[in-house]
């Protein structure tokens, strides 16, 4: 099949169907997207044969439980989702000469964010900005580094980690970690320690904090020590849980364990250089952010100012 022209493209290519398409490529599933979409599957099924028909080129693998991008498909999806973000950007800047700033801000943070900081920005700034919504995920740096470098989010906030590095930085909050015990615990008389010292206790650590994480086990393998990590858990509040009932101690931002466990733990503060990090906002680029998006960087470094 004949490419169609730069002009005849443009006119056939309905960006309905690109965000149709893209269903498919998250859910895995014309079904799952269909659902999604509040339509029924044969239309759906239709729209997508339509775009390969376009494209001539076909965008899916089908199996029996579901549809995978082929290589054109995962090329497309990249370049759906910049056209259908600058759609919204659009959107957005045409929405704010009409009095306020509308639109929808897809934001990717750590767990340090989403537990210490956040919550009160973001109460600030709903406050303010009635008309903008706020997409909020959470997962570790790495993951957040992907979502803005994939643009599944257009904001990120994490701390350090090699995957942030292409993205443009401005700087958010600075945490400490503290190391959290039991009240009946060796370690709970001590109000400031190494983390070296608790090598020889057992440990609950974060799921998917890879930095932290990283950083637990070059201490112990300094110390010629191997971390005695008894199991993982998916949240810092599970993890103040886990070690109120005796299973381990945990290192985590003081911030978070304020907030959760200060009446029925101990935190003793962690004294070596790494524990003292600065979480930052990541973008691909903040001068090309949507109106809503600049508001909400605006509120987020209101205080760094």
């Amino acid at each position: 099949m004949n490419s169609p022209s730069s002009r005849s493209f443009l006119r056939q290519l309905d960006l309905g169907t690109l965000d149709l398409f893209l269903l498919v490529v998250e859910t895995g599933s014309i079904a799952r997207a269909a659902e999604s979409g509040q339509l029924v599957a044969s239309a759906v099924s239709k729209r997508i044969a339509e775009l390969e028909n376009l494209v001539g080129l076909p965008l899916f693998e089908r199996h029996a439980r579901g549809a995978h991008p082929t290589a054109a498909g995962e090329r497309l999806a990249r370049h759906a989702r910049t056209l259908l973000n600058d759609v919204d950007r659009l959107r957005q800047d045409i929405a704010s000469f009409s009095g306020g700033i509308h639109g929808n801000v897809r934001v990717c943070a750590s767990a340090s964010a989403v537990e210490q900081f956040l919550p009160a920005d973001l109460a600030i700034f709903a406050h303010s900005n009635p008309d903008i919504r706020i997409d909020l995920r959470q997962g570790s740096s790495r993951v957040v580094a992907n979502a803005v470098l994939n643009r599944k989010a257009e904001l990120g906030i994490c701390g350090h980690c090699e995957e942030v590095a292409p993205l443009q930085s401005r700087p958010y909050r600075m945490e400490r970690l503290v190391l959290v015990v039991p009240h009946k615990h060796a370690l709970a008389g001590r109000d400031t320690l190494e983390f070296a010292e608790a090598l020889d206790y057992e440990q609950v650590g974060l799921r998917g904090s890879s930095t932290v994480q990283a950083t637990l086990n070059q201490v112990a393998r300094s110390a010629n020590r191997v971390l005695r990590q008894r199991l993982e858990v998916d949240s810092l509040s599970a993890m103040c849980r886990m070690i109120e009932c005796g299973i381990g101690i945990g290192v985590m931002p003081l911030g978070a364990f304020q907030a959760m466990g200060e009446q029925r733990l101990h935190a003793a503060t962690l004294i070596d250089p790494w524990a003292v990090r600065e979480l930052n906002l990541h973008a691909i680029d903040f001068e090309e952010l949507s109106a809503a998006a600049r508001c909400f960087v605006e509120r987020l470094t209101a205080d760094m100012k």
